[in-house]
């Protein structure tokens, strides 16, 4: 059995795919009508996504998983698992049906209804949870600190896996808020990030490896056991 982890499906939501520039998820030619629209500088707010863009993000999504997590593993999905008014619950089910994993988790996030509490083995506003002995604290929303966060290390990680943000740090890592993110041990596995795939907790531990490197050279710096929040040697030693 292997875990996986993930977050922001937004299954059957059409305007994501504007939002967080789902491209190559779409047809070619709501590709080229919305990078015209962009080009020509005009709002494209109005623009609306053809239902068989919106299937195709749902079946890509679905295939990638499925390619991966095989039905005795366990995925955790850290929220907005789907989106929908009327057919949201329809939504979530159908999108849900799509995946092979016996054993899905949800991390609630903001889109999230608790009517599909259901469709998984549990849900959680935030949870920790061990991965082959490595402490993974899960919330929708990324945090500045977590619990135990100051014991972190290559040897023994303590990081923190969030999504919401749909790879904002990654495509305008100017607008990251965190001082110190160089070595801050947290990641977004949210699809958007990583080609649309779910992170294994080997691809997580690598790419978080040097945050992990900087954040042990943070504290001998600093001489501060948790300097996310400015904690000293000399608190530490009380």
């Amino acid at each position: 059995m292997t875990n996986y982890y993930c977050s922001d499906p937004h299954a059957f939501h059409g305007n994501i795919m504007k939002y967080a520039r789902r491209l190559a998820l779409m047809t070619e030619a709501d590709r080229e009508a919305f990078l015209a629209l962009e080009e020509s500088g005009r709002d494209a707010s109005a623009f609306r996504v053809s239902d068989e863009s919106v299937d195709r993000m749902n079946r890509t999504l679905a295939d990638n998983i499925n390619a991966r997590v095989r039905e005795g593993d366990v995925l955790w999905c850290l929220g907005d698992w789907a989106f929908g008014r009327s057919d949201y619950l329809a939504n979530a089910r159908a999108f849900r049906d799509m995946i092979r994993c016996r054993t899905v988790h949800l991390v609630w996030g903001n889109h999230d209804d608790p009517k599909i509490r259901d469709l998984f083995a549990s849900a959680h506003h935030q949870v920790e949870v061990r991965d082959r002995g490595v402490k993974l604290t899960l919330n929708h929303y990324p945090m500045v600190t977590w619990n135990g966060q100051h014991h972190a290390s290559v040897a023994e990680p303590n990081v923190h896996l969030y999504g919401h943000v749909h790879a904002l740090y990654q495509r305008t890592p100017d607008a990251h808020p965190i001082r110190d993110r160089d070595a801050w041990p947290a990641l977004d596995v949210g699809f958007d990030g990583h080609d649309y795939q779910v992170w294994s907790l080997d691809e997580i531990l690598a790419e978080l490896r040097p945050r992990l490197e900087a954040f042990e050279a943070l504290k001998r710096d600093r001489g501060q056991f948790d300097p996310f929040r400015g904690r000293g040697d000399r608190v530490a030693s009380r």
